[in-house]
């Protein structure tokens, strides 16, 4: 068996919550940070889903001892920022975004699962309903202001591309537009929890120069969002390879637990489910490392 607190040293978590927010969370940013600190890790991404976090970041990290821990601010393209909107998005990347997720609970994919998902309600509810996001329109082609959205990342080649809660056919045409593009920094959102993709879909996603990013929020059987068991996680890592595969931590939902403890616990199941000590490190430090550019 590995040594996985050695093997998660130098962390790189991508995806990640933390208060304040609408969302119950378990911690704050700053609380985020020195957990952070504390277990070694390289970096974190803090992600909300209503508003943009590079000021709380921004702050956080200013106030953290130099080369303590890198501390990125993130934008989620969702209904509160105006959707897809390339004003938000270019606002954002001037002011330090690190990750851009397209629409996460704004998604029409999303609206249709995240009951059957399990997925947390906010704990103060927003009077005006939202109304679904598409990314194609009726004739399957990307939206004009996708379009923009896409444009603006072509342009800003140090910020990562994420895929959000979107559907695998929306997910495919993003990737393949974004590849045409020439955006290098792409990452597929837990492509088996919300997105449901298929193998294929992963391989050619895969091909097409994307890192497929999976949430260990989702494979401890003891998260309240326990839906995928590790062995299906490895079962994708032996038929695309690890070099392009991401664990996450996702973690931040009230009660859940923290990201360390959390990770560890997927990565002893992934490594009983076959996945080596090598590839393990792949999964949490150099590819995440690789595509924020670290």
């Amino acid at each position: 068996m590995g040594n996985f607190q050695d093997l998660l040293a130098g962390f790189v978590d991508t995806h990640i919550h933390a208060g304040p927010g609408l969302m119950p969370r378990e911690f704050d940013s700053w609380e985020l940070a020195a957990h952070a600190v504390k277990n070694n890790f390289t970096a974190v991404v803090v992600k909300d889903h209503h508003l943009p976090s590079m000021g709380l970041a921004r702050i956080i990290q200013d106030h953290f001892p130099d080369g303590a821990i890198k501390v990125f601010g993130s934008i989620a393209l969702n209904s509160t920022v105006g959707g897809i909107n390339p004003q938000a998005l270019e606002t954002a990347i001037n002011l330090g975004a690190k990750v851009v997720w397209l629409p996460t609970i704004s998604s029409r994919n999303h609206h249709k699962k995240h009951e059957a998902a399990g997925f947390p309600k906010p704990k103060h509810a927003l009077r005006i309903k939202d109304t679904p996001i598409d990314c194609l329109d009726s004739n399957g082609r990307l939206t004009p202001a996708l379009e923009a959205v896409l444009s603006v990342m072509a342009g800003s080649p140090d910020v990562v591309l994420a895929t959000g809660h979107i559907s695998p056919m929306e997910v495919d045409a993003v990737v393949c537009r974004a590849e045409e593009l020439g955006i290098r920094r792409k990452i597929v959102t837990h492509p088996l929890f919300m997105v449901n993709a298929e193998m294929d879909e992963m391989k050619k996603w895969v091909k097409q120069g994307a890192y497929l990013e999976f949430t260990a929020i989702n494979s401890f059987p003891e998260s309240v969002l326990y839906t995928l068991p590790a062995a299906k996680i490895a079962d994708v890592i032996k038929a695309v390879g690890a070099d392009r595969v991401i664990l996450s931590s996702d973690a931040g939902l009230k009660g859940n637990g923290k990201p360390f403890e959390n990770v560890i616990k997927v990565l002893e199941l992934l490594h009983d489910a076959g996945v080596s000590d090598n590839d393990l490190r792949k999964l949490v430090v150099d590819n995440p490392a690789q595509v924020m550019g670290l």
